[in-house]
């Protein structure tokens, strides 16, 4: 009876035992044939983003080609550079952004905060980079792309070249004997050696921080200020202090000329008396008054 018992537990333990086997080998089946259809998958999906990939490239090189091969159109920079500063002449509501783009010869709109201009659309455009104190404007800097360090060279080199002027100003400067309208009249001889001088050094130090593509638009930039500084010597410049009457009041008058017949004038005010007379008048138009002797007029504060 004992041994019949026995068998029986013997035989209910194998049949125990092969049951889990089985269903352990169907649950193995089940899991790789899952795991080979999830492959299946993810190999589909590496296939898809593969071609979009290359899809994605062609039109790249195709929006490249198409951008290297469509001529920049004729841009009015004045005009342009006007539209986008919001200058009252121009209503901006009526530019709109795609003819914007269109005439700075892009295809897209690459960014919502700004637009994207050709080497060669840049380069017709004038901005005033360098203000008369000498410092790189905030729209300079971000046109150009320059870095801290970077603005401070340029900065350094500028407050070089102007105070090397000046010190040759205060020697140079010539008074001449004022006549007729003219309340005071100063002369300032050319020096084209100084000028030459500063602009080679400028230009290398310029070129070695920036290269010579940025450099190059530096110096452009430059213009408003070197003219502000009589040309830093190249050309010949005069100076002078006229009256004219209008009505019963005597207004005074500034005049700066260079040589070649370019001029700027402005009405005698506060704070207005160039740099460059400063060096012989620390005290500005009411030393150059006291020194000529004339008055500035009643309302001068």
């Amino acid at each position: 009876m004992k041994k019949i018992l026995l068998a029986l537990i013997i035989l209910s333990a194998g049949a125990l035992v092969f049951a889990r086997w089985n269903l352990l080998a169907n649950q193995d089946q089940t899991a790789a044939a899952h795991s080979r259809a999830e492959c299946g998958r993810l190999t589909r999906q590496v296939h898809e983003l593969a071609a979009k990939a290359i899809d994605l490239r062609a039109r790249v090189e195709a929006n490249k080609l198409l951008l290297a091969e469509t001529p920049v159109p004729p841009v009015n920079g004045q005009d342009a550079a006007s539209a986008l500063s919001g200058d009252p002449a121009h209503d901006s509501r009526q530019v709109a952004p795609a003819d914007l783009r269109r005439r700075f010869g892009i295809g897209w709109n690459s960014s919502a905060d700004y637009i994207l201009l050709s080497k060669a659309a840049l380069k017709r455009i004038y901005l005033q980079g360098i203000d008369q104190k000498g410092s790189v404007t905030p729209t300079a800097c971000a046109v150009l792309g320059l870095t801290a360090t970077e603005r401070a060279a340029i900065e350094a080199a500028l407050k070089r070249a102007e105070a090397e002027h000046a010190a040759w100003v205060a020697t140079a400067l010539q008074r001449v004997e004022p006549a007729g309208d003219v309340l005071a009249d100063y002369r300032l001889p050319a020096n084209p050696k100084l000028a030459k001088q500063m602009e080679d050094e400028g230009t290398s130090l310029l070129t070695e921080t920036l290269g010579p593509e940025r450099a190059k638009l530096v110096q452009e930039y430059a213009g408003a200020w070197r003219e502000g500084h009589a040309t830093l010597g190249e050309k010949g410049v005069r100076f002078t202090v006229r009256r004219r009457t209008e009505g019963t009041q005597p207004v005074l008058w500034f005049q700066q000329q260079d040589q070649d017949g370019n001029s700027s004038s402005y009405d005698i005010r506060p704070g207005g008396c160039p740099d460059l007379l400063r060096s012989l008048f620390p005290g500005g138009w009411r030393d150059l008054a006291q020194r000529e002797g004339f008055e500035l007029p009643a309302d001068f504060q």
